[in-house]
């Protein structure tokens, strides 16, 4: 498969357009979120718990409740412990959450045409930046070297695998960046370069060198503080697999 540049992906999460609001309707709108924070935070509790079976987690009970779970994502020590799904287009669980309600805070997806097995070169995951750091806000405290330092791993779990995966590079990406590029084979030319360059963009030096052979995963999401078409892209570089069967190279 030749390598493929997600233009869009790079433009999805984006924070709505700022308005002059009155008092009233700011005081309106924080309630609603508030209200809405309540329910999402525990509707994912309630997903949270019905995981037991395959390495701890209950797919059966999962697919029960969304027939397009691929895998469960883990970063120990950020708070981040989700579902993720995969649907025909990058679109729909922006604004849909796992149960398949319309839900502005959405849940956690995959690039929609790349392999729900994780086994391709690159595979890529987005979030929202919720208050109250759901999702994916914690991702932003990723600019700090210390919260590398605190938590420097992804766990991603599949029916037949778990990924443990090294982040490598914590970049500030522009929608030029190979953050949003997928499809190369390992060890190609096309995946070199854009490992060195997903390093060489790195907000700092996060002492991990990213192998050309191993697989890469991106965690994506949006930062109110930078310009809208940035997106905080967290790099992470497989360094250990293991499950029912090898993963084998696509």
């Amino acid at each position: 498969m030749a390598g493929v540049k997600n233009r869009a992906g790079a433009g999805l999460l984006a924070d709505g357009k700022k308005t002059d609001e009155d008092s009233s309707t700011k005081n309106s709108e924080k309630k609603r979120r508030k209200k809405q924070r309540r329910s999402s935070e525990s509707k994912n509790k309630n997903c949270t718990d019905e995981i037991r079976e395959s390495f701890g987690i209950s797919w059966e009970n999962l697919r029960k409740i969304n027939s397009q779970t691929v895998a469960w994502i883990t970063v120990p020590g950020a708070d981040i412990s989700y579902p993720v799904v995969q649907a025909a287009d990058d679109e729909y669980y922006l604004k849909h959450n796992f149960r398949g309600e319309e839900d502005l805070f959405g849940c956690i997806f995959l690039e929609h045409d790349i392999k729900k097995n994780f086994t391709e070169s690159h595979s890529i995951l987005y979030g929202h930046n919720i208050e109250g750091n759901m999702m994916f806000a914690n991702l932003n405290r990723y600019e700090q070297p210390e919260f590398l330092e605190k938590c420097p791993e992804i766990e991603i779990i599949t029916p037949k695998r778990k990924f443990l995966y090294k982040i490598f590079s914590v970049e500030q990406a522009s929608s030029q960046s190979p953050a949003f590029e997928y499809g190369y084979k390992l060890s190609s030319p096309a995946y070199r370069r854009q490992l060195s360059i997903l390093k060489n963009n790195s907000m700092y030096d996060t002492g991990v060198e990213p192998d050309e052979r191993e697989r890469m995963v991106t965690l994506i999401t949006c930062n109110s503080r930078l310009d809208k078409e940035i997106r905080m892209a967290v790099h992470g570089i497989c360094h250990e697999c293991y499950g029912i069967e090898k993963a084998e190279p696509k």
